[in-house]
């Protein structure tokens, strides 16, 4: 773990001096379920690095204990009279959730993003060392501010998947959003819905063959720089319950 500290500590200097914005990141320990019913603990570091005036870059890093530290995503871009240009591993168009255990997430390498206005493309790369003309898959995306609209589909086997984020909507003291994706090749449909109140945030989610599979949610919260995060998954099929609780701190 000592060298995970170094190396974070040359980023940052190195860092400091290039760019404009500061250094973020988080020292994480985690807790969750493992085999036969035990609890275990994992530590983690988490460093971004975040530059955006004139070139886009978003690199972000990290490391377990006893690993090193490792470049988990990074993003490299500009702005061209209104269109932004990026190129990275973090350039996924596809609707996201809570649990996300329903939701169809095609995979998403390499990619080079194009946005102008409200709509996205990226075009994904097979594998961009070898054959930068190797596309895999082609993603587009348009934000409506209620919704955002998008698409994929897979060069080499033709299948499509569509799908929607809906935006959280107020309904009382609490907003209701969700997500759904619809798989050609599996002609399965798959949803989550999520509703937050305050800090709590609960989900539930499902497909057109089972429309009840787990529930589950998390509590955050911030108290003396320390950030709290408590959560649980219930999935009804298997009838597990997998809790996990995370203690962090920023910087």
């Amino acid at each position: 773990m000592r060298n995970v500290f170094i190396t974070a500590m040359a980023i940052a200097l190195v860092g400091t001096a290039g760019f404009a914005n500061p250094i973020t990141g988080e020292v994480e320990l985690g807790f969750a379920e493992t085999a036969n019913d035990k609890i275990g603990a994992t530590m983690g570091v988490d460093l971004d690095i975040n530059a955006g005036d004139m070139a886009t870059v978003a690199l972000g890093f990290s490391a377990a204990d006893g690993d090193n530290l490792t470049l988990d995503n990074w993003t490299v871009g500009t702005d061209i009279e209104g269109i932004s240009v990026t190129f990275g591993d973090d350039t996924d168009l596809m609707p996201g959730a809570e649990g996300e255990h329903t939701l169809a997430a095609p995979a998403m390498a390499e990619a080079l993003g194009v946005s102008i206005g409200s709509a996205s493309v990226a075009i994904g790369l097979t594998d961009y060392t070898s054959d930068i003309a190797d596309v895999s898959n082609v993603q587009g995306a348009y934000d409506f501010g209620v919704a955002t609209i998008a698409g994929n589909i897979d060069l080499d086997t033709d299948n499509v998947v569509i799908g929607a984020e809906i935006a959280p909507m107020s309904v009382g003291i609490a907003s209701v959003g969700g997500a759904f994706t619809y798989d050609s090749d599996a002609e399965l449909f798959g949803f989550e819905s999520v509703t937050t109140l305050g800090e709590l945030t609960a989900y539930l989610n499902g497909d057109d063959s089972d429309p009840l599979q787990n529930i589950g949610g998390s509590w955050k919260t911030t108290y003396a720089g320390t950030n709290v995060e408590l959560g649980a998954n219930y999935n009804i099929d298997t009838e597990d319950f997998a809790p996990t609780a995370t203690v962090g701190f920023s910087f």
